[in-house]
Protein backbone atom coordinates (compact mmCIF):
# COMPACT_ATOMS: atom_id res chain seq x y z
CA UNK A 1 0.00 0.00 0.00
CA UNK A 2 0.72 3.59 -0.52
CA UNK A 3 1.68 5.49 2.80
CA UNK A 4 1.03 8.66 1.89
CA UNK A 5 -0.59 12.12 3.29
CA UNK A 6 -3.35 12.87 2.35
CA UNK A 7 -2.13 16.35 0.31
CA UNK A 8 0.24 13.81 -1.42
CA UNK A 9 -2.26 11.11 -2.07
CA UNK A 10 -4.30 14.22 -4.01
CA UNK A 11 -1.57 15.66 -5.48
CA UNK A 12 -1.48 12.06 -7.34
CA UNK A 13 -5.24 11.73 -7.97
CA UNK A 14 -5.29 15.15 -9.59
CA UNK A 15 -2.72 14.03 -11.53
CA UNK A 16 -4.70 11.40 -12.48
CA UNK A 17 -7.98 13.72 -13.31
CA UNK A 18 -5.48 15.46 -15.41
CA UNK A 19 -3.79 12.73 -17.59
CA UNK A 20 -5.00 11.09 -20.44
CA UNK A 21 -5.29 7.66 -19.73
CA UNK A 22 -7.71 5.72 -16.97
CA UNK A 23 -6.01 5.85 -13.52
CA UNK A 24 -7.44 3.23 -10.43
CA UNK A 25 -7.29 4.09 -7.06
CA UNK A 26 -8.27 1.70 -4.33
CA UNK A 27 -9.22 2.27 -0.78
CA UNK A 28 -8.80 -1.03 1.00
CA UNK A 29 -10.60 -1.19 4.04
CA UNK A 30 -10.27 -3.60 7.07
CA UNK A 31 -13.22 -6.24 5.73
CA UNK A 32 -11.69 -6.65 2.23
CA UNK A 33 -7.97 -7.48 3.75
CA UNK A 34 -9.26 -10.23 5.56
CA UNK A 35 -11.55 -11.83 2.72
CA UNK A 36 -8.75 -11.73 0.69
CA UNK A 37 -5.06 -11.58 2.42
CA UNK A 38 -5.12 -15.01 0.98
CA UNK A 39 -6.24 -14.53 -2.31
CA UNK A 40 -3.14 -14.65 -4.49
CA UNK A 41 -4.84 -13.65 -7.67
CA UNK A 42 -6.56 -10.70 -5.53
CA UNK A 43 -3.43 -9.35 -4.40
CA UNK A 44 -2.20 -9.67 -8.19
CA UNK A 45 -5.51 -7.45 -8.85
CA UNK A 46 -5.30 -5.10 -5.96
CA UNK A 47 -1.45 -4.82 -7.36
CA UNK A 48 -2.11 -3.38 -10.72
CA UNK A 49 -3.81 -0.44 -9.04
CA UNK A 50 -1.98 2.71 -9.46
CA UNK A 51 -2.92 4.60 -6.19
CA UNK A 52 -3.92 1.69 -2.81
CA UNK A 53 -4.30 3.52 0.24
CA UNK A 54 -5.66 1.48 3.51
CA UNK A 55 -9.39 2.35 4.42
CA UNK A 56 -8.52 2.51 7.99
CA UNK A 57 -5.32 3.01 10.69
CA UNK A 58 -5.40 -0.33 12.01
CA UNK A 59 -3.87 -1.23 8.77
CA UNK A 60 -0.91 0.90 9.36
CA UNK A 61 -0.65 -0.08 13.03
CA UNK A 62 -0.41 -3.62 11.25
CA UNK A 63 2.36 -2.52 9.43
CA UNK A 64 4.28 -0.80 11.81
CA UNK A 65 3.71 3.06 10.67
CA UNK A 66 4.28 5.60 13.20
CA UNK A 67 3.75 8.77 11.67
CA UNK A 68 0.86 10.57 13.36
CA UNK A 69 -0.45 12.55 10.80
CA UNK A 70 -0.68 9.86 8.26
CA UNK A 71 -2.54 7.86 11.03
CA UNK A 72 -4.86 10.07 12.15
CA UNK A 73 -5.66 11.38 8.21
CA UNK A 74 -6.50 7.90 7.52
CA UNK A 75 -8.70 7.13 10.67
CA UNK A 76 -10.55 10.57 9.83
CA UNK A 77 -10.54 9.67 5.40
CA UNK A 78 -8.72 12.87 4.98
CA UNK A 79 -8.02 11.94 1.45
CA UNK A 80 -11.76 10.76 0.43
CA UNK A 81 -13.15 13.64 1.93
CA UNK A 82 -10.33 16.29 -0.22
CA UNK A 83 -11.03 14.32 -3.18
CA UNK A 84 -14.57 14.43 -3.05
CA UNK A 85 -14.52 18.25 -2.30
CA UNK A 86 -12.27 18.59 -5.40
CA UNK A 87 -14.81 16.72 -7.90
CA UNK A 88 -17.41 19.31 -6.39
CA UNK A 89 -15.31 22.33 -6.36
CA UNK A 90 -14.34 21.05 -9.95
CA UNK A 91 -17.77 20.32 -11.14
CA UNK A 92 -16.33 16.96 -12.26
CA UNK A 93 -18.56 14.85 -13.50
CA UNK A 94 -19.10 11.38 -11.98
CA UNK A 95 -20.68 7.61 -12.95
CA UNK A 96 -21.35 5.70 -10.13
CA UNK A 97 -20.49 1.68 -10.04
CA UNK A 98 -22.50 -0.79 -7.69
CA UNK A 99 -23.93 -4.27 -7.42
CA UNK A 100 -27.27 -3.80 -5.58
CA UNK A 101 -29.81 -0.89 -5.62
CA UNK A 102 -29.65 -0.49 -2.10
CA UNK A 103 -25.44 0.04 -2.30
CA UNK A 104 -26.08 2.37 -5.08
CA UNK A 105 -28.92 4.55 -3.12
CA UNK A 106 -26.36 4.98 -0.45
CA UNK A 107 -23.74 6.00 -2.95
CA UNK A 108 -26.35 8.40 -4.40
CA UNK A 109 -27.42 9.89 -1.08
CA UNK A 110 -24.12 10.42 -0.05
CA UNK A 111 -22.59 12.03 -3.22
CA UNK A 112 -26.10 14.34 -3.56
CA UNK A 113 -25.89 15.53 0.03
CA UNK A 114 -22.49 15.87 1.08
CA UNK A 115 -21.11 17.02 -2.23
CA UNK A 116 -23.30 18.77 -4.57
CA UNK A 117 -21.34 20.45 -7.01
CA UNK A 118 -20.63 16.99 -8.01
CA UNK A 119 -22.23 15.88 -12.07
CA UNK A 120 -23.85 12.54 -11.38
CA UNK A 121 -23.62 11.43 -15.31
CA UNK A 122 -25.43 7.76 -14.67
CA UNK A 123 -25.34 4.85 -12.71
CA UNK A 124 -25.26 1.27 -13.25
CA UNK A 125 -26.11 -1.75 -11.62
CA UNK A 126 -23.52 -4.88 -12.67
CA UNK A 127 -22.82 -7.95 -10.90
CA UNK A 128 -20.00 -10.57 -11.80
CA UNK A 129 -21.10 -13.38 -14.38
CA UNK A 130 -23.55 -10.77 -15.92
CA UNK A 131 -21.66 -10.51 -18.94
CA UNK A 132 -22.69 -6.81 -19.38
CA UNK A 133 -19.05 -4.87 -19.47
CA UNK A 134 -19.17 -4.25 -22.68
CA UNK A 135 -22.58 -2.44 -22.53
CA UNK A 136 -21.84 -0.41 -19.20
CA UNK A 137 -18.16 0.84 -20.54
CA UNK A 138 -20.00 2.19 -23.98
CA UNK A 139 -22.85 3.85 -21.70
CA UNK A 140 -19.90 5.08 -19.17
CA UNK A 141 -18.37 6.46 -22.86
CA UNK A 142 -20.94 8.00 -24.09
CA UNK A 143 -21.61 10.39 -20.97
CA UNK A 144 -18.07 13.00 -20.98
CA UNK A 145 -17.42 11.27 -17.40
CA UNK A 146 -14.34 12.44 -15.37
CA UNK A 147 -14.30 9.76 -12.90
CA UNK A 148 -15.78 6.39 -11.86
CA UNK A 149 -17.28 6.00 -8.21
CA UNK A 150 -17.45 2.46 -7.34
CA UNK A 151 -18.48 0.22 -4.41
CA UNK A 152 -18.05 -3.31 -6.59
CA UNK A 153 -16.45 -6.05 -4.73
CA UNK A 154 -13.07 -7.47 -5.01
CA UNK A 155 -11.79 -8.85 -7.05
CA UNK A 156 -14.59 -8.32 -9.80
CA UNK A 157 -13.99 -4.30 -9.29
CA UNK A 158 -10.25 -4.54 -9.93
CA UNK A 159 -10.78 -7.51 -12.88
CA UNK A 160 -13.16 -5.00 -14.12
CA UNK A 161 -11.04 -2.07 -13.85
CA UNK A 162 -8.03 -3.81 -15.24
CA UNK A 163 -10.45 -5.01 -18.57
CA UNK A 164 -11.74 -1.39 -18.88
CA UNK A 165 -8.78 0.40 -18.59
CA UNK A 166 -8.09 0.32 -22.10
CA UNK A 167 -11.68 1.00 -23.09
CA UNK A 168 -12.60 3.44 -20.70
CA UNK A 169 -12.56 7.52 -21.65
CA UNK A 170 -12.20 8.06 -18.21
CA UNK A 171 -9.40 9.95 -16.40
CA UNK A 172 -9.79 7.87 -12.43
CA UNK A 173 -11.64 4.51 -11.12
CA UNK A 174 -12.15 5.54 -7.85
CA UNK A 175 -12.78 2.20 -6.25
CA UNK A 176 -13.94 3.75 -2.52
CA UNK A 177 -16.18 0.56 -1.10
CA UNK A 178 -17.64 1.34 2.02
CA UNK A 179 -15.35 4.24 2.46
CA UNK A 180 -18.03 6.41 1.01
CA UNK A 181 -20.82 6.19 2.74
CA UNK A 182 -19.39 5.25 6.53
CA UNK A 183 -18.10 9.21 6.42
CA UNK A 184 -21.63 9.85 7.10
CA UNK A 185 -23.07 6.71 8.62
CA UNK A 186 -20.92 6.04 11.62
CA UNK A 187 -23.57 8.41 13.83
CA UNK A 188 -25.28 4.96 13.46
CA UNK A 189 -24.77 2.46 16.85
CA UNK A 190 -25.19 -0.33 14.30
CA UNK A 191 -22.53 0.90 12.58
CA UNK A 192 -20.28 1.52 15.38
CA UNK A 193 -21.19 -2.09 17.14
CA UNK A 194 -20.01 -3.60 13.64
CA UNK A 195 -16.63 -1.90 13.49
CA UNK A 196 -15.94 -2.48 17.17
CA UNK A 197 -15.85 -6.29 16.15
CA UNK A 198 -14.55 -5.90 13.01
CA UNK A 199 -11.60 -3.99 14.85
CA UNK A 200 -11.20 -7.35 17.36
CA UNK A 201 -10.93 -9.77 14.45
CA UNK A 202 -8.37 -8.06 12.38
CA UNK A 203 -6.46 -7.07 15.59
CA UNK A 204 -6.48 -10.94 16.35
CA UNK A 205 -5.69 -12.16 13.18
CA UNK A 206 -2.74 -9.53 12.72
CA UNK A 207 -1.36 -10.97 16.28
CA UNK A 208 -1.56 -14.46 15.09
CA UNK A 209 0.56 -13.86 11.97
CA UNK A 210 2.75 -12.43 14.00
CA UNK A 211 3.21 -14.91 16.76
CA UNK A 212 3.51 -17.53 13.80
CA UNK A 213 6.30 -15.71 11.87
Amino acid sequence: MDCLTAKDAMKRAIQFLEGSLLESIGIIPMDMLLAGQEDSEWRERVGQLQMILPGEKEILEAAGIEDRQILRETEERTFLRMFMKYLQKNHRRVYLLAETDEELTRVEDAVRRHNRGIRITGHALIRPGENREENVINEINGTETDCILSVLSSPYQEEFAARGRALLNVKVWMGCGSALWRSYDESKMSVRIRRFFLKKIFRHRVERQQMGK
